[in-house]
């Protein structure tokens, strides 16, 4: 391997929220952080370096995004998806919650139905309530560890929707959705009139035979009713640099999503956030396509160890994504004993399923995005939690989580 994905990194005093605020999170320190979504490995010196060059000239003035921008976005789809995007299509934003939230503010009014997915990145559901709009559960069917989406359930919410908010790949079952599950979505919004909001932030993390398919790649119908959501702050551990590229195929949306941007003034980048994703897209793909293997190397680690010593917790596979679903309902813990068990006995990190909605109970996210001595660090600490008779104290544990992570 070219890059050394093994090397640690140490994180704190950096005013890094997962490994720096963990006792306002989860009311203790020293824990093993595996929760909030973004790696601990460096970014590759082919990013870094113009970053760095950049930083160098010392002057951050007003900053455009040049042609070359535009062409690394482009040629970016073109490699990975055999999409052929078009330059108009791409609508820059601070983020991929912010366009979701900007969407809803756009398209859907006050008190309108939006539907989501649970168990599902929980501000999906925060982005709903604050917007003063109303929440439709269309949950997620797990059968013999597999994800499948309940298509009834989404016909019927459908009728009363106005909006359906898209995870892809789903974050945290992991699931990559097939090309024929996208044509029955965009049948079911076509006959509803649905505007979708498609997330793909993890869309370049997928694991072989699995391929990710672009929403509103697929056909002319979903091209017509989608905003897809893309970042480098996923693949590249770019989350800081603040900047999402939303592809808007069908002028009328385009016209009026580029308008509510405006009217906040947030079409401006931050010259690093530029600079960080034209540089991965242009430099970053040896550095990915390396990491992805490594990462599913990590999430065999996980499993085989658990199915070896801690039997009780079972990982639902992931297709792709940096982030692990654990199935900890044997444990015979409710939601609050599961919590504190991670953090007083494990003195690991991780989400709380419950925060992702229903179908979370019983579940934890864990973060595989680090180096692999760090997840048999956290293994084995799992291991030796089980071996604790201790009484488990549920007034503490975690409390809450930051709302992008």
């Amino acid at each position: 391997m070219t890059y050394d994905f093994n090397k640690i990194i140490d994180r704190e005093n950096t005013s890094c929220i997962k490994w720096d605020y963990l006792n306002a999170f989860f009311g203790k320190n020293n824990l093993n952080a595996m929760w909030v979504a973004d790696m601990d490995f460096k970014v590759p010196p082919e990013i870094l370096k113009p970053i760095e060059e950049r930083a160098a000239h010392g002057v951050f003035g007003y900053t455009a995004k040049s042609d070359e921008f535009y062409s690394a976005v482009i040629s970016w789809f073109k490699r990975r998806y055999d999409w052929n995007i078009e330059k108009d299509w791409i609508v820059t934003s601070p983020g991929v919650v912010p366009a979701l939230n900007l969407t809803m503010q756009e398209f859907t009014e006050t008190g309108d139905n939006i539907i989501i997915q649970p168990p599902v990145y929980f501000p999906f559901k925060n982005s709903v309530e604050l917007n003063e709009r109303k929440l439709l559960d269309n949950a997620l069917i797990l059968r013999n560890g597999h994800y499948e989406i309940d298509w009834l359930d989404l016909e019927k919410k459908a009728e009363s929707a106005e909006m359906f908010v898209l995870c892809s790949p789903h974050n945290p079952v992991s699931r990559v959705w097939t090309t024929e599950e996208l044509e029955h979505l965009g049948d079911i919004c076509q006959r509803h009139n649905l505007l979708i909001f498609s997330d793909e932030i993890h869309a370049d993390i997928v694991f072989k035979p699995y391929r990710h398919t672009p929403t509103a790649k697929v056909s002319s119908n979903l091209a017509s009713r989608t905003i897809a959501a893309y970042a480098t702050s996923k693949t590249f551990n770019l989350a800081g640099l603040q900047l999402s590229v939303n592809i808007v195929p069908d002028d009328e949306i385009r016209k009026k999503f580029k308008l509510t941007i405006e009217r906040l003034h947030l079409c401006m980048s931050n010259i690093f956030g530029i600079l960080g994703t034209q540089a991965a897209y242009n430099h970053g793909e040896q550095w990915l396509d390396e990491l992805i293997p490594y990462l599913r190397q990590n999430y065999l680690t996980v499993r085989n160890y658990l199915r070896e010593n801690v039997p009780e917790i079972t990982v639902i596979k992931p297709e792709g994504t940096f982030l692990l679903w654990l199935d900890c309902r044997k444990l015979g813990l409710n939601d609050e004993e599961l919590a504190a068990f991670f953090v007083q006995k494990a003195n690991l990190a991780l989400t709380n399923g419950i925060m992702f909605g229903p179908g979370g109970s019983g579940f934890m996210r864990m973060n595989i995005g680090c180096p692999k001595q760090n997840i048999i660090k956290g293994l084995e600490s799992i291991k030796k939690a089980m071996a604790d008779d201790s009484p488990i104290l549920t007034d503490s544990g975690p409390a809450n989580t930051p709302d992008d992570c």
